[in-house]
């Protein structure tokens, strides 16, 4: 019987150990990907010259280990999406506070969703990877 129990005891803590080390490495990893993007918004923000803060980040999700983001914002004052927004293509490490911009694309106002149709004068990197569906 007590044979039995040790197995089940070691077993239980074995469980626990792994669960809190997937715990700790998912809210580290979640800390680092806040940290990007609240650089994200500082990169958008000291590129245009704009000190807007409604803007928006979309995450490309493709694996764990991407650190591409796109971040969109007005590019004259207004509300969200009333007038044409800058998107710019982000990625890389934080180097001084702030991330390289590989690029971006403009959309025009009012539009509910970010759609590859809408896009137009794409400019770096993102014209020659197709982000745009016109090439002006």
């Amino acid at each position: 019987m007590s044979q039995r129990r040790l197995i089940e005891v070691t077993v239980l803590v074995l469980v626990g150990v792994l669960l809190a080390v997937a715990t700790v490495n998912d809210v580290v990893r979640q800390s680092h990907t806040n940290q990007r993007l609240v650089v994200d918004l500082a990169t958008w923000r000291a590129y245009t010259g704009h000190a807007y803060h409604n803007l928006s980040i979309e995450q490309d999700l493709k694996g764990t280990r991407s650190t591409r983001e796109v971040v969109c914002g007005n590019t004259s004052p207004g509300g969200p999406k009333e007038r044409t927004q800058l998107c710019l293509v982000i990625k890389g490490p934080v180097v001084h506070g702030r991330r390289a911009v590989y690029g971006g694309y403009y959309l025009p106002p009012r539009l509910l969703y970010d759609v590859r149709s809408a896009r137009y004068a794409c400019f770096g990197p993102a014209k020659s990877q197709g982000l745009c569906a016109h090439t002006s």
